[in-house]
């Protein structure tokens, strides 16, 4: 018997059940009691608008700058009951997914209309499945997924082969701690206003020469089975252009404003921390911190503390919001850093990665690519 529901790319007519669903799932599970039709999203990534991502589908002409996503909608009986979406990575040929959800009246895969019990669905299979299949079509070799290890996901995506690379967790600061941290400084007078990190040896600004330098610093501190699922290079590094340049009034509309800062910390000619700050024009700011432990100073005051203070600092002077960190499991000298000023644990994802199926290009650039090698 053939199911009564099918995947297809989104369309505009499906705008208005698109919007319910969204409506209807959230990005975490809530302790507190809601409505019954309001269900937890598989898949939901971090400063991921759901809707601009059915904008630039169902767009006919790329938006300049942003990175094509790739929507597809479950349909069942005429209703939208199904959305999952996928975008390249950054590096070449690397997709990943951003959303994947499933409302709350999508019931059984195989008994329409009957109630969901849990997952692995079979519409969700489907939908994941042909999500890879659009990413392959775009000559994608690699497709990553960040799944919350407290949800139903991790069924969903061991059932289509993907495999568990690392642990990442986000601690958060919130806005009444980084106030009072602000208004302590202030009642210390116009000393205690001196920003922290200025007498630390080796700390500038990161320039666009820098980036080998930082993917050094990757290489170091990071497990050889991460480094060869992510296969970053060292152009991952540089510094951020402007995604739509001139384009002024999509960049106010359609982005949060992140303005980016990064900072480093130079050592005998290497480079042995990095730290980068998103400020916001709304929402909370996002921090990114890698420190090698080889490389921290002794003493009362380590060095992750001391650029973890420079970055609350800047974010004090700009605009008082919560900060978002993010850190993997191997990076224990920053969790240990992060709470010892003040952040807290907040959620853990499971970064996981499925290689997918080489198309005839693919194969055919990878032979010459052998070729020359030989050749040379």
């Amino acid at each position: 018997m053939q199911p009564d529901w099918s995947v297809v790319p989104v369309r505009w007519w499906h705008m208005a059940g698109i919007t319910r669903l969204i409506r209807r799932t959230r990005r975490r599970r809530s302790s507190v009691a809601g409505p019954v039709d309001v269900r937890e999203a598989l898949l939901w990534a971090p400063r991921w608008s759901p809707s601009f991502g059915i904008v630039q589908s169902v767009w006919g002409a790329p938006v300049p700058g942003v990175p094509r996503t790739r929507s597809l909608v479950v349909e069942q009986s005429g209703r939208v009951v199904g959305l999952g979406q996928a975008q390249p990575r950054g590096e070449p040929r690397h997709w990943e997914i951003v959303y994947l959800a499933l409302g709350a009246e999508a019931g059984d895969g195989d008994t329409p209309g009957a109630s969901t019990s849990g997952y692995p669905d079979r519409r969700a299979l489907q939908l994941l499945g042909r999500l890879c299949d659009a990413a392959i079509e775009r000559h994608a070799e690699r497709i990553f997924a960040s799944v919350r290890d407290d949800n139903d996901a991790a069924a969903v995506f061991g059932q289509l082969n993907f495999a568990p690379v690392t642990r990442e967790h986000t601690y958060i600061v919130p806005a009444s701690l980084v106030l009072l941290a602000s208004e302590a400084q202030d009642q210390g007078g116009a000393v205690a206003r001196t920003s922290p990190g200025t007498d630390l040896a080796g700390l500038r600004r990161q320039e666009r020469a820098d980036a080998f330098g930082v993917h050094q610093l990757y290489r170091a501190t990071t497990p050889p089975v991460v480094q060869l699922a992510e296969a970053r290079r060292p152009q991952a590094w540089d510094l951020p252009r402007r995604a739509l340049g001139g384009w002024s009034i999509l960049d106010t509309r359609l982005s949060p404003g992140l303005v980016g800062r990064r900072w480093m910390i130079v050592s005998d000619g290497q480079t042995v921390a990095w730290m980068q700050l998103g400020l916001t024009r709304r929402g909370p700011h996002h921090l990114s911190l890698m420190i090698n432990p080889m490389g921290d100073t002794p003493g009362k005051e380590g060095m992750a503390e001391t650029m973890l203070g420079l970055a609350l600092d800047h974010v004090r002077r700009s605009r008082v919001a919560p900060v978002i960190a993010r850190v993997r499991e191997h990076q224990w000298l920053e969790c240990r850093a992060l709470e010892s000023v003040g952040f807290r644990l907040s959620e853990t994802h499971v970064l996981m990665m499925k290689q997918l199926a080489l198309t005839a290009p693919a194969l055919r650039r990878q032979l010459v690519s052998v070729m020359e090698r030989v050749v040379s």
